[in-house]
C-alpha cells in the first residue's frame, strides 16, 4: 500500500493521507477499553527483550506482551505499537517511547520505567544535548507512574533529567543486577568454557561507549596504536573489545594474537570473566563496581566531551584516570596488581546500595499491584 501511494500520489498529498489516516488510528485506539493486559515496550533489540526488561517480564503475573522492535519502525510497527500502548492497562519500559509525544495515556493506566542503565552518571534526557526540543523530551517521560533507580543519591538526577517529581523514582535496584550478583560463577565458567585458550591468562576488558556531537552520531577515535600495544602486552595478558551496541564501526584496525573483539558476547559474561575493565563514559564501570573488578578509565578526549555528570568526574570515580594512549598499559597493571577496594565499595554504597540481588522482585511486585 505505501509503495502504491508513493507511485501514484504528490509527497504533499501522500503525507497529508498519512497524517489524518495516523490521526484516525490513534482516535480509534483512545475509543477501545483498556485490556488487563501488561505491555513490554523495548527499542533496545528486535524481537526479545534485553536483561533488564526480561528480569521483570519472568516475574510478573498474568497476560502480558512485548514490543520489541529498534527504531525506525515499519507504518505495521507504528500502527502496532499504538494499539498496545493505549489498550495495556500497564506499560514497562527500558528506554524511551516516541508514541508518548503523540498522545496522552488514558486514566487508569501506568507506567514503569527500568531505564537500561545504572546510577546517575552521564547527564541526559532534559540535562543533555539532543535532538528533541524540551517539551518533546517532558511529553515523552512525563506518563511515567514510576522509575526504578539504583541509590537514593540517583533520585534527584533522574527526577530532573525526566522531568518528573521526585516521589516517582524509587530507588528499587535495577532488575538486570540480580543475575549479576547471583551469577558471577556461573558466567565466569560459562567464559572458560567457550574460550579455553583464555584460561588462567589476564584479561582486560575495554568497552568504550559512542560519541555524539550537537546530538549527533559521530565516530569514535581511540587514539590508541594497536600494533605497539600487541607488541607492548605481556605472553599472559589479552586485551579484549566490547563495543558499544550503537558503535558501528570497528576498533580493531587489523587481526592480533592478543587484542581479541568479542562484542557479539555478553557484557556480562565478559565482565564477570575479566581481571580489570577499561572504560570512558560508559555506566558500564557500574556493573564492573558490583562484581568488585576494577576499572581503568580511558578518556583521551575528556576535553571535548560534551555530556556532564551527575557525579564529579573524576573525583567520584571508583578508579583512576588515564588521558594518554601511552599510559593506559602501566595503568592497568598497577590496577590488576593494587585494585582500589575502598575505592570501589564506596562507590557502590553512593551509587548502587538498592541493587542486592532482589530488585526484579520489587520491580515485579510494583506492577502486580497495578494489576489488581
Amino acid at each position: 500500500m505505501t509503495a502504491i501511494l508513493r507511485r501514484l500520489l504528490p509527497p504533499a498529498l501522500r503525507h497529508a493521507i498519512m497524517r489524518w489516516g495516523r490521526r484516525f488510528w490513534l482516535f480509534f485506539c483512545r475509543c477501545l477499553p483498556l485490556r488487563s493486559r501488561v505491555l513490554f515496550y523495548s527499542i533496545r533489540a528486535d524481537g526479545r527483550l534485553l536483561e533488564n526488561a526480561q528480569a521483570v517480564y519472568d516475574r510478573v503475573d498474568g497476560s502480558k506482551v512485548i514490543f520489541a522492535h529498534k527504531l525506525p519502525h515499519s507504518i505495521r510497527e507504528n500502527l502496532l505499537a499504538c494499539y498496545y500502548l493505549m489498550t495495556s492497562r500497564v506499560i514497562v519500559t527500558d528506554d524511551y517511547v516516541r508514541y508518548f509525544r503523540l498522545f496522552h495515556l488514558k486514566k487508569g493506566q501506568r507506567v514503569l520505567q527500568v531505564w537500561h542503565a545504572c546510577g546517575a552518571f552521564k547527564k541526559f534526557a532534559l540535562d543533555a544535548p539532543s535532538l528533541l526540543t524540551p517539551a518533546q523530551e517532558r511529553a515523552t517521560h512525563a506518563p511515567y507512574t514510576a522509575v526504578a533507580v539504583t541509590a537514593e543519591a540517583c533520585r534527584a538526577p533522574y527526577a530532573g533529567a525526566f522531568g518528573i517529581p521526585v516521589e516517582r523514582c524509587l530507588p528499587i535496584g535495577l532488575p538486570r543486577t540480580d543475575s549479576l550478583l547471583t551469577g558471577r560463577d556461573a558466567l565466569a565458567t560459562a567464559f572458560r568454557r567457550k574460550y579455553p585458550q583464555l584460561a588462567g591468562r589476564t584479561l582486560y576488558l575495554f568497552c568504550p561507549t559512542f560519541r555524539e556531537r550537537d546530538g549527533e552520531r559521530i565516530p569514535y577515535a581511540s587514539g590508541l596504536d594497536w600494533q605497539a600495544l600487541s607488541r607492548a602486552l605481556r605472553p599472559e595478558e589479552v586485551l579484549i573489545v566490547c563495543r558499544h551496541p550503537l558503535m558501528t564501526e570497528p576498533l580493531l584496525d587489523g587481526k592480533y594474537p592478543n587484542l581479541i573483539d568479542l562484542t557479539r558476547e555478553p557484557t556480562s559474561m565478559l565482565l564477570a570473566a575479566c581481571d580489570v575493565l577499561i572504560t570512558d563514559y560508559s555506566s558500564v564501570f557500574y556493573d564492573a563496581s558490583l562484581l568488585k573488578v576494577p576499572t581503568v578509565f580511558y578518556c583521551p578526549d575528556l576535553a571535548d566531551y560534551e555530556r556532564g555528570f551527575y557525579i564529579r568526574f573524576p573525583e567520584d570515580l571508583p578508579g583512576p584516570l588515564v588521558t594518554a594512549p601511552e599510559a593506559l598499559l602501566p595503568a592497568l597493571r598497577q590496577t590488576k596488581s593494587d585494585p582500589p577496594v575502598e575505592r570501589i565499595a564506596a562507590f557502590c554504597a553512593f551509587q548502587l546500595s538498592a541493587c542486592d540481588g532482589h530488585a526484579a522482585e520489587r520491580a515485579a511486585a510494583i506492577v502486580n499491584e497495578w494489576m489488581q
